[in-house]
C-alpha cells in the first residue's frame, strides 16, 4: 500500500496505491470512486478490504479522495460534480501510469458511482468497465434523502429542541458541508444526464427491485453497451443516522464486488 499525493499543484489528491502482485501479466487495474458524505465514511474501510483483497490477486488498485474531501487540499464546500468528474480522470491518468499496459475498470458506489459513470463521458477513452453500485439518478431525491436523514439524527439528538432549529441547514448534510454548486449540480442531476453512456462493459449492481438501476441499464444498452444488472440486497442502510461514524464492510459485498471485478483473484 502506498500513499501518495498527485495532480496539479492547486488541487493536490490523496491517493494510496495497492501494487498488484506478481504472477498476472498484464495485471489488470481497478480505480475506486468514493460515494459522498456519511456514506463515504462508511464505505472506507470496505473499499481497503476489498483493495487489499485485490491487490493480493494480481490487481493494481488506486483509492483516492477526491478534492475538497478526506485527505485532499481544499475544504469540505470546495467540491460539485464537476470538480470531482475531472479528479476522478486525473486518478485514472494516475493509475495507467502506475499499472502500465493494464485495463483500467472504474468501481463507484452511490454518488461515486453518479460521478464515475458522467466522468467516463469526458474520458479521451472510456475505461474498460465501469461497475455501478446503486447509482444516484435522481439528484432531487438523493437531496430529499439526504435532509430527511439530517432532521432524523436533530431529532434524535436533540428532541426538545424548537423544531425551528431542527430544520437542516441548507449547506450541510450529516455534517458535512455542501456549496451552492454541488447542491446546484445535484438537483441538475437525472437520468437524461447518462443517455449518452457508453462503455464496452457496465455492471449496475442494485437491489432487485430498483426500478432506476432497472432502467439505467436499459438505457445504456439502448447505446451499445454490453450491461449486466447484478442484483444485491442487502439490510445495511447507506447513512441512518445509526450508522454515523461506523464502518461498512459486508462480506457478502466484498465477495460480490472482487468476483465482478476479477473472477480468478
Amino acid at each position: 500500500m502506498i500513499p501518495f499525493r498527485f495532480g496539479p499543484p492547486s488541487r493536490q489528491l490523496h491517493g494510496v496505491h495497492h501494487p498488484a502482485a506478481p504472477g498476472r501479466s498484464p495485471a489488470p487495474a481497478v480505480l475506486m470512486c468514493n460515494p459522498f458524505g456519511q456514506e463515504a465514511v462508511r464505505t472506507h474501510r470496505m473499499y481497503r478490504v476489498l483493495a487489499d483483497r485485490l491487490a493480493r490477486g494480481g490487481v493494481h488498485v488506486l483509492r483516492f479522495d477526491y478534492h475538497g474531501t478526506g485527505d485532499s487540499s481544499g475544504d469540505d464546500t470546495d467540491g460539485n460534480l464537476d470538480i470531482w468528474q475531472e479528479d476522478i480522470l486525473l486518478a485514472h491518468q494516475e493509475l495507467q501510469r502506475r499499472a502500465m499496459g493494464a485495463s483500467v475498470s472504474w468501481l463507484g458506489a452511490r454518488l461515486g458511482a453518479s460521478l464515475a459513470a458522467l466522468a467516463s463521458m469526458k474520458a479521451p477513452a472510456p475505461p474498460a468497465r465501469l461497475l455501478l453500485w446503486e447509482p444516484i439518478v435522481d439528484g432531487r431525491a438523493y437531496l430529499g434523502s439526504l435532509a430527511a436523514q439530517h432532521r432524523t439524527a436533530l431529532r434524535q439528538s436533540f428532541g426538545l429542541v424548537p423544531k425551528v432549529f431542527q430544520r437542516p441547514p441548507v449547506n450541510e448534510a450529516l455534517g458535512f458541508g455542501m456549496s451552492d454548486a454541488l447542491t446546484n449540480g445535484l438537483q441538475a442531476l437525472k437520468p437524461s444526464a447518462l443517455d449518452a453512456l457508453r462503455c464496452p462493459d457496465i455492471v449496475v449492481i442494485a437491489p432487485g427491485r430498483d426500478a432506476a438501476a432497472a432502467q439505467l441499464a436499459s438505457r445504456c444498452r439502448s447505446q451499445g453497451s454490453n450491461v449486466q444488472l447484478q442484483a444485491f440486497d442487502h439490510a445495511f442502510d447507506w447513512a441512518s443516522e445509526e450508522a454515523l461514524n461506523t464502518a461498512l464492510v459486508p462480506q457478502e459485498a466484498v465477495k460480490l464486488l472482487a468476483t465482478l471485478i476479477a473472477p480468478e483473484a
